[in-house]
């Protein structure tokens, strides 16, 4: 039986990072590509970049400024580097003895209004996730989200309350409408440096605290955003692909302590 974990967000969980650190196939791990209806052995660079009518899209280069974001209902890693995924994947199946399907459902410059009930981004979650249930053959009781958003909606100035609404509204959605098991949370790091940042990661926070189908993977990546080898030096407020790989390692760490093996 394979457990199936989806990999939702923005950039940051899309993989915005200066380099491909590594590629090798993750052992008992496989990303489901919605445009080939394929499982395919897990490695970086992750994700698939796809246009609104779930065709395969392209991959996102400078110059395409928001045309890419107008065409593209996901994306896959930035440039062709470095995600968290591996290393998330590489944990859990060692520890849990289990395989792993892995579903990307991120997209950059995104809030999470993006992903409720009723816009693009939950409905190619959702969508895709059921077509990889339907790969993975036997149905799996097991069923996570690792979601790593929030930059977008400090950018926007969203208040603590608004953001609290709409994760939870997302969460029990999912639960409804794929069965999710549990939806964790890496928590989401400093991008607008300011008292915005701090009313998203109290949301964060307080649902993980307040809500049982919630669970915060790791709090630390406002420590790893003091420290210039996790950050991406490319580009403001995203983590380099050393910061990615101790966010996925860490946070599968904690979801492998929450599950009765």
């Amino acid at each position: 039986m394979k457990d199936i974990i989806i990999f939702s967000g923005q950039s940051n969980m899309e993989g915005q990072t200066e380099r491909l650190a590594d590629s090798s196939i993750v052992p008992d791990a496989y990303e489901y590509k919605y445009a080939t209806d394929s499982l395919v052995p897990l490695c970086d660079p992750f994700g698939e970049n796809l246009h609104y009518d779930g065709t395969q899209g392209e991959a996102y280069e400078d110059y395409m400024g928001m045309s890419w974001h107008e065409k593209h209902v996901l994306g896959g890693s930035a440039y062709g580097n470095t995600t968290l995924i591996p290393e998330f994947c590489r944990v859990y199946t060692k520890e849990t003895k289990r395989e792993v399907i892995a579903v990307g459902a991120a997209k950059g410059a995104e809030t999470i209004d993006y992903f409720l009930p009723g816009n693009p981004g939950y409905g190619i979650l959702v969508e895709k996730t059921k077509k990889a249930a339907e790969k993975a053959g036997d149905a799996s009781d097991r069923i996570y989200l690792v979601f790593l958003q929030g930059e977008s909606d400090a950018l926007m100035s969203k208040d603590t309350e608004t953001y609290y609404r709409q994760i939870k509204t997302m969460a029990h959605s999912l639960e409804r409408d794929i069965s999710l098991s549990r939806f964790g949370v890496i928590r989401v790091g400093r991008f607008t440096n300011d008292e915005r940042d701090d009313k998203i990661i109290a949301a964060q926070d307080m649902i993980c605290r307040d809500d049982g189908l919630f669970i915060m993977l790791t709090d630390e990546a406002t420590e790893l955003n003091k420290i210039p080898e996790y950050m991406n030096p490319n580009a403001a407020g995203h983590f380099s692909a050393k910061g990615l790989q101790k966010l996925g390692r860490d946070a599968a760490s904690t979801l492998v302590k929450s599950i009765k093996l």
